[in-house]
């Protein structure tokens, strides 16, 4: 194996981990059986150029030609992006791939089950808002539950929930009230001695 094609391979372990998807979780996010992506990802498969870019743009990556005199240059950019990327932003990161992992699974075995279009919808709305420790940790026992899904008629109540929690999550992030502000100082009661 040419040392491009071992460096290129570490990128995608290292894409796979930093989003915090399983070799399972991109599997199923790609639509192929996870020893295919074990083998990928340990040299034993040969890559087809379809199949490269599949895999990076579902690690949020893309593949990109560059003139190799540029190659220092972009290197260093991308050096500097990756550092500043922030522990919250990775465990968001994190998070969101790995609902976005369940969710498609979901799409594939059951395709026209009510409620999957709004887990969708909810699910890309949320990508856009900050999100807190505890609304990271809501979308986490949600995708928990889903991942757990067998398949058959028993699983559309909990896709149904899971759509529906995911909704009122995201309303709630949505709607957020500020807290009404406080006064500077407060009156105290006064005593009445007259």
């Amino acid at each position: 194996m040419a040392y491009s094609t071992d460096e290129l391979l570490h990128t995608l372990r290292t894409a796979r981990g930093a989003t915090g998807l399983s070799q399972r979780d991109l599997s199923a996010r790609i639509g192929v059986p996870q020893s295919h992506i074990s083998k990928i990802e340990s040299g034993g498969a040969d890559l087809r150029l379809s199949s490269l870019v599949e895999l990076a743009r579902a690690l949020d990556h893309e593949v990109v030609l560059v003139p190799r005199k540029l190659l220092p240059a972009v290197e260093a950019i991308v050096r500097n992006a990756s550092s500043a990327l922030s522990d919250d932003a990775r465990l968001r990161l994190s998070v969101l791939n790995r609902a976005q992992a369940a969710v498609t699974r979901l799409n594939r075995l059951h395709q026209d089950a009510p409620g999957l279009e709004g887990l969708n919808q909810a699910l890309r709305e949320l990508a856009n808002f900050q999100l807190g420790s505890s609304e990271l940790e809501a979308i986490r026992r949600i995708t928990d539950r889903i991942m757990k899904l067998p398949m058959g008629p028993n699983a559309l109540p909990v896709i149904q929930s899971a759509s529906k929690q995911l909704r009122e999550l995201r309303n709630r992030i949505a709607h957020a009230v500020p807290e009404a502000p406080r006064p500077a100082y407060a009156l105290d009661e006064e005593e009445d001695d007259a």
